[in-house]
């Protein structure tokens, strides 16, 4: 875990425990199905909350079948979670139709499962923590405006497990499969537009480069945005966001009236330029009655990397807008 950096996290430990201010669990998991498609599932659940006076958690989850997009299923449910460390300190979410906890055996809590039983939305996967981790901002902290975000990711964990599709079992093809592990807590700015990206072209030099993307901007926070880039041997680079431009594809959804930005150009510092598309306009996440919406879209990616033409990747957007 580069014991060497002087980290601002513990990656391990914010398993166990971390500070109970808005602690953020999130998966996103690109799987090979054994029926031949591709597919993208997120989970995520969120712990001391104060959005509704109700509840002090959410919970939520979408799949889409990245081969055929008009398949897609999501749910998005408040609850009261007392802890997500219960009994002996590990990580463990688990409710009646939704789970997130760590699985390993003797303490072990590098294993992680989520799962649901949300009808149209079920799945069972299991991943580890089996790649080098990013930490955001270099160090695993940064602040935005008054903000301290504590965050780090496992980018390409091992996968494997299964989900529904059509009421059939699809077993998860491990060998083409991995997952994003993502864990934050401490804040967050107002609103952000936030770029997974896997590399994904073939040319050896670029085998395997995640970045971790945020932008964010309101009269709070300010503006601004950075790339957290994990390199060949666990080089962790950070490099300022130059622009990053909308285009006028757009989505409205009906339930919250939020317009979303479909496609980007992201800029980077280094001359990284990416055109990035959404490739479903609806992947957005609420609860009943539009309340707590985020976008969880799966995207393309193609451009230039530090100098390197014809670049082609893979990822998610994550926006969280602004809301009354």
């Amino acid at each position: 875990m580069q014991d060497t950096l002087p980290l601002q996290v513990d990656p391990l430990g914010s398993q166990k425990n971390a500070s109970e201010i808005g602690n953020s669990f999130w998966s996103s998991s690109f799987v090979h199905g054994s029926d031949n498609h591709d597919y993208l599932v997120v989970s995520h659940v969120l712990t001391n909350l104060a959005v509704v006076p109700y509840a002090n958690s959410v919970y939520r989850a979408s799949v889409l079948d990245i081969t055929d997009p008009s398949r897609y299923a999501r749910f998005e449910f408040f609850s009261n979670i007392s802890t997500a460390f219960p009994s002996n300190g590990d990580f463990n979410v688990t409710l009646p139709d939704y789970g997130f906890s760590t699985t390993g055996p003797g303490g072990n809590i590098t294993k992680l499962r989520t799962w649901s039983q949300v009808p149209g939305a079920e799945f069972d996967l299991q991943f580890d923590l089996s790649a080098p981790v990013i930490f955001n901002g270099g160090l695993g902290a940064f602040n935005i405006g008054s903000t301290t975000v504590h965050e780090w990711g496992m980018p390409a964990g091992n996968t494997a497990g299964w989900l529904a599709v059509n009421g059939s079992k699809v077993v998860v093809d491990t060998e083409q499969s991995l997952t994003w592990y993502d864990r934050q807590w401490g804040g967050a700015p107002q609103n952000w537009t936030w770029f997974e990206v896997h590399i994904d072209s073939g040319n050896p030099e670029l085998a395997d480069i995640p970045l971790s993307v945020w932008v964010w901007g309101d009269e709070e926070s300010g503006i601004g945005g950075f790339a957290s880039i994990r390199e060949a041997g666990m080089v962790q680079s950070v490099i300022p966001v130059t622009s990053l431009e909308p285009s006028n594809r757009t989505y409205t959804s009906k339930e919250t009236g939020v317009v979303y930005s479909l496609d980007w150009v992201l800029n980077l510092a280094d001359g990284t330029e990416f055109c990035i598309s959404s490739v479903r306009a609806d992947q957005e996440l609420y609860a009943l009655g539009g309340i707590f919406p985020t976008y969880e879209g799966y995207i393309t990616v193609r451009g230039t990397y530090r100098g390197i033409r014809d670049v082609e990747g893979y990822g998610l957007v994550e926006i969280s807008p602004l809301t009354g």
